[in-house]
C-alpha cells in the first residue's frame, strides 16, 4: 500500500482542522509519523478551547508545540501547510478544502467527502487542478488483509462476483443524538446510513468492482427522535449482472457494534465481520480450502517488506495505514487508495438510495438533481 520513504523526504506540515470525536484516529497515525520525522503537527484548529486543550495535553513532550486557532485563515497565512486534515462536521468539508487547496496544500479529509455531489466534483476538480493529493478517510480499505483481498477476486481465481451484502448495525442511543444539534438532520448529517454506512458502502463498491445501475431502498425512522432514517435498507443492480444488498441501522445495541460483510463468487466465498473493534475475515473456496490465514500472513510480510518491520506497530489503526499510503502517494505522484473519487462514488450510492426511498421506486444511478434538502418533512408525510 506504502513504500518505504526514501531517506531524503521532505518533513510535511499538517494542519489539524476540526479536535472533536473524528479527529482520535487521525492524531494517532500523525503521532506515529511525526515521531518518525516524517510529519510535523504544525497546527491546530478548533473553536472549542477545551478541545485543542485536550489535544495538546496527549502530545508527547518532545514534539513542538504547534500553533493553536479557532480560523483556518490564521493558520494557513502563518504557517506553511503541506496536508491539511478535515475532521470537523460533514458540511463544513467543502469550504475548508477550498481555503486548504487555494494555498497548494494536499488534502485528508474525513468521510463523507461532502453531503453535496457538487461540492464533491468541485473538490475533485480543484484538486486535479491544483496538482493536489487527495484522499478521503474511508478506513475500511487500510484494514489488514483487505487490499490482498481485493487483489484476490480482481484476479479472478474465484471467478466472477455475483452478489454482495453488507449490514452495519452500529447502535447508538438517543443521548448520542442529542450531543450536538446536527447530529440525525438530514442536510447536515444524513443519518444511519450517511453517517454511521459509509465506510461499509465504499468497501463492498470497491471490492465488486462494478457500476451501479439502479437503486432501491425503503427508509425508516423507528428508534430515535431525529430527523433523518436510523434504518436504512437497499439493494443496488450493478452492471454484469451484480447485486449488493446495504443495511444501515443505529437501532442496535450500542454495547455490541458490528458490521459485517459479504461476497459471493463463482467458485468462492469471502466474508468479514467487525463486532465491538475486533476484526475476523473467512475466504473459502468451493473446494473447501480455507485460505484467510494465508491472506493474512502475506498481508503482514507483504507491508513489512513494504515498509520495514515498524509497520507492526500500526497494524491494528487503519488511519495509519491511511496516512502512510497518503505520504507515498504524494512522494510518488500517484493516487491515493481512497481518493476524491472514492468519495464522491460512495456518496452518490448513499444519495441513490435515499431518492429511491424517498420516491418509493428504483431510481437510476447516479442520482440526477438530487439534494438532501429533498429529504426535508419525509417522515413528517
Amino acid at each position: 500500500m506504502t513504500n518505504r520513504r526514501k531517506k531524503t523526504h521532505k518533513r510535511l506540515n499538517i494542519a489539524l482542522i476540526g479536535c472533536g470525536r473524528a479527529s482520535a484516529d487521525h492524531l494517532k497515525a500523525i503521532y506515529f509519523f511525526e515521531k518518525r520525522r516524517f510529519v510535523e503537527l504544525r497546527a491546530i484548529v478548533d473553536k472549542n478551547e477545551q478541545a485543542i486543550e485536550s489535544v495538546l495535553a496527549s502530545r508527547s513532550s518532545q514534539f513542538k508545540r504547534p500553533i493553536v486557532s479557532d480560523n483556518i485563515d490564521d493558520v494557513l497565512e502563518k504557517a506553511q501547510i503541506d496536508l491539511t486534515v478535515i475532521a470537523t462536521p460533514p458540511a463544513s468539508h467543502f469550504p475548508l478544502a477550498v481555503k486548504a487547496l487555494d494555498v497548494h496544500s494536499h488534502l485528508i479529509v474525513e468521510k463523507p467527502l461532502t453531503l453535496d455531489m457538487g461540492e464533491a466534483e468541485k473538490m475533485i476538480a480543484l484538486a486535479r487542478e491544483r496538482k493536489r493529493k487527495l484522499a478521503v478517510g474511508m478506513k475500511y480499505r487500510y484494514i489488514l488483509g483487505v487490499r490482498e483481498i481485493k487483489d484476490y477476486i480482481d484476479s479472478g481465481a474465484f471467478g466472477d462476483v455475483l452478489y454482495g451484502s453488507t449490514a452495519v448495525r452500529w447502535g447508538h442511543d438517543q443521548a448520542y443524538y442529542d450531543q450536538a444539534p446536527w447530529f440525525g438532520t438530514w442536510e447536515r448529517d444524513g443519518g444511519a446510513l450517511m453517517n454511521q454506512s459509509i465506510h461499509a458502502v465504499d468497501l463492498m463498491a470497491w471490492l465488486m468492482s462494478a457500476e451501479p445501475l439502479t437503486a432501491t431502498a425503503v427508509l425508516l425512522r423507528q428508534c430515535h427522535k431525529i430527523e433523518a432514517a436510523d434504518l436504512a435498507v437497499g439493494t443496488l443492480t450493478l452492471r454484469g449482472n451484480r447485486l449488493l444488498h446495504i443495511e444501515g441501522t443505529t437501532n442496535t445495541n450500542p454495547e455490541e457494534k458490528s458490521a459485517s460483510f459479504f461476497l459471493r463468487c463463482e467458485r468462492g466465498t469471502v466474508s468479514a465481520s467487525i463486532v465491538s473493534g475486533d476484526v475476523k475475515i473467512s475466504i473459502i473456496g468451493d473446494d473447501g480450502k480455507k485460505n484467510q490465514i494465508r491472506f493474512l500472513l502475506d498481508a503482514v510480510k507483504n507491508r513489512i517488506k513494504r515498509e520495514g518491520f515498524g509497520v507492526i506497530k500500526r497494524l491494528g489503526n487503519p488511519y495509519t495505514f491511511l496516512y502512510g499510503d497518503m505520504l507515498d502517494a504524494i512522494e510518488s505522484d500517484r493516487a491515493p487508495l481512497a481518493d476524491g473519487e472514492a468519495g464522491r462514488d460512495a456518496l452518490a450510492i448513499v444519495f441513490s438510495l435515499f431518492q429511491a426511498g424517498r420516491e418509493g421506486r428504483t431510481v437510476p444511478y447516479p442520482p440526477v438533481n438530487f439534494t438532501l434538502r429533498d429529504m426535508h418533512g419525509f417522515f413528517d408525510k
